[in-house]
């Protein structure tokens, strides 16, 4: 069965589960533990994927010559998608301004913002580059960029161009086709995975009960989600192929990562699954497959970002009771796309990070009106993260377009 119908149907029983059993606390404890548990599993299977497969990746690009087009690309693609989805969230807010939901009362007027602190960043990218990367790679539980950087340094120095070297690189290489054999093993499964996971967001959503009473607050999440997964990101992906590659049919085909990025919001547990499917689906090559997602998982977050904006411009509607003005609203959006790029220090709470960071950046108090964003962290996070992973998979297509390797698929022999 093709994942993008094992996984619907994953969807629809969880449904179907939580309106039977939603109501029982052992169920949503059940649910719980056990969807922690899979995001975990899909962290020990993304970090040697990542680490295997980025090195090797890199070491075919450096000997095809092909590393500055897919440098150029990855970067230009994170930039564009990033900006344009935190500004659609903020057009989508003027043109639909919604209350958050449960807000507080009072706050600070945001229409005095004229400056901005730099000092706000101060701490902020601290801890991006640890001391010890090696120490790191050997601790990391949320955090790619160590992994990353060591895997880069391995395939910089990996290229095959002496005889000496091309031993190590085939062994590099076969260990990447390894984890990809088994990352491909976890994207079968993972319709049994999202089953958990999506039964435990539809239970804590059921149970928090805020999200039943806020229908416009909810409509304006759904309607910018859609709209930007429908219309802005085929439309920018149609305008970077030149129209040559069909976008839609990209949509359906990673429909199994989406929904997994939905229910659990953790990029983490996506990953692992995105990039097999990206190869056997897309036609993307695996050295593409193996680079790319692991860097848009740091820098491809344009979805939180466009989140966090809506986020934080219904948290001043609400706690300000007046409409932020154009000029907050377009500040509010930058901010978002520009803290976004650090969001992924803080694995499964990217929204929330962006949101309090551009706060505090901003000057803004809500006098605590930010916190009610944590009972509604399932869905905003989920969205968020729903957005970023088919930012990666458009990425990576378009990676491989430019490149002049990407590979038909058809409809039988995909996954």
């Amino acid at each position: 069965m093709k994942t993008w119908i094992s996984y619907l149907a994953a969807t629809a029983l969880a449904l179907a589960a939580t309106l039977l059993f939603g109501d029982s606390t052992v169920f949503q404890q059940l649910m719980y533990t056990i969807t922690a548990l899979l995001v975990q599993l899909g962290g020990f299977v993304l970090i040697p994927l990542v680490f295997f497969g980025f090195s090797s990746g890199i070491a075919s690009l450096r000997k095809d010559s092909k590393g500055f087009v897919f440098s150029r690309t990855t970067i230009l693609w994170s930039l564009f998608s990033t900006l344009l989805l935190a500004l659609s969230g903020a057009l989508v807010f003027r043109v639909f301004p919604t209350y958050f939901p449960a807000s507080s009362s009072a706050g600070t007027d945001a229409t005095s913002l004229t400056a901005i602190a730099p000092q706000s960043l101060s701490t902020l990218f601290e801890s991006l580059l640890p001391i010890n990367p090696f120490y790191t790679l050997a601790s990391a539980e949320s955090f790619l960029l160590p992994v990353i950087i060591i895997a880069l340094v391995f395939g910089y120095f990996l290229k095959p161009n002496v005889e000496v070297i091309r031993p190590a690189y085939v062994t590099m290489n076969s260990l990447s086709e390894t984890m990809f054999r088994l990352s491909r093993t976890f994207a079968i499964l993972g319709h049994i995975f999202v089953f958990f996971s999506a039964s435990y967001w539809f239970s804590h959503l059921q149970q928090e009960g805020t999200i039943f009473v806020a229908g416009r607050f909810l409509l304006m999440l759904l309607g910018s989600t859609f709209a930007v997964l429908l219309l802005v990101l085929p439309l920018l992906f149609a305008i970077a192929t030149r129209f040559k590659v069909n976008p839609y049919q990209v949509l359906y085909r990673m429909l199994a990562p989406a929904l997994a990025a939905l229910f659990t919001g953790s990029i983490f547990f996506s990953s692992p699954i995105s990039i097999p499917l990206s190869r056997h689906n897309l036609g993307c090559q695996k050295r593409v497959s193996a680079t790319a997602f692991p860097l848009y998982t740091l820098i491809g977050r344009g979805g939180s970002a466009m989140i966090a904006t809506l986020s934080i411009l219904s948290l001043l509607y609400a706690a300000t009771a007046a409409m932020p003005s154009d000029k907050v609203i377009l500040i509010v959006a930058l901010s978002s796309a520009m803290f976004s790029f650090a969001s992924p220090l803080y694995l499964g709470y990217e929204v929330f990070f962006i949101s309090i960071i551009a706060l505090q950046f901003l000057k803004i108090d809500l006098y605590g009106a930010e916190m009610t964003l944590i009972a509604l962290m399932p869905i905003l996070n989920g969205l968020g993260i729903l957005i970023d992973s088919y930012i990666a998979a458009f990425g990576a297509t378009y990676t491989c377009h430019r490149m002049g390797v990407l590979l038909e698929s058809a409809y039988r022999d995909i996954q």
